[in-house]
């Protein structure tokens, strides 16, 4: 059976929920991500309600992934099964999966030591960093065709912000037409990310 056609083009809708009657202009949008270009976008948000909002409309798993401000980890089981939960659920699982977990955090900087004990830990003894370090090993390995990096400036050290910079370029070396979506508050417009777009909800 042939595989269906995937979209170029995600389109989606926005219309604002408060209607301000002093700017009854632009209060609804397009926004149009062009994916398998290898695009980087920045979505920004004003609420939390918004953000929730959108992710809501734009996520399509398996499509997509989200590195999560916590990493979206599950608190009661060690970071190595968080990162196998998925292959072990679909009955995915192969040694080579392990291999390639230790060849990302490789490139991430950290050796296997590091790694090893990194990944016998619980959530609640991680970093802010190391959370969202594992929620994008967790997206590599899902390999999607769309990564949103959801508010992931906030609550890390300068030289942190310097290592989730490089997020985007170390993916791409697996998959260099992937489409990063950068979604946050306009208080960390300021980070130097280079996108193509900035659509400002």
């Amino acid at each position: 059976m042939d595989k269906p056609t995937q979209e170029k083009q995600w389109i989606i809708d926005w219309q604002d929920q408060v209607f301000d009657w002093r700017d009854q202009s632009n209060r609804s949008q397009q926004l149009l991500f062009e994916l398998d270009q290898g695009n980087q976008y920045s979505v920004v948000v004003h609420s939390e309600e918004d953000k929730s909002r959108f992710l809501e409309l734009f996520l399509r798993p398996p499509e997509t992934a989200i590195i999560s401000p916590d990493g979206g980890l599950l608190n009661n089981i060690r970071i190595d099964e968080n990162l196998l939960l998925p292959f072990s659920y679909h009955g995915l699982f192969t040694e080579s999966i392990e291999k390639y977990i230790i060849e990302i955090f490789e490139l991430c900087g950290l050796n296997e030591r590091e790694t090893h004990d990194l990944l016998v830990k619980l959530p609640s003894q991680l970093s802010t960093y190391e959370k969202r370090l594992i929620g994008f090993v967790r997206s590599v390995l899902m390999n999607p065709r769309v990564i949103v990096y959801d508010s992931v400036w906030g609550g890390v050290s300068k030289a942190e912000i310097e290592q989730i910079q490089r997020f985007d370029g170390l993916f791409r070396r697996y998959s260099p037409f992937y489409t990063a979506v950068y979604l946050d508050f306009d208080t960390h417009l300021n980070t130097q990310i280079h996108v193509n777009k900035t659509f400002i909800i």
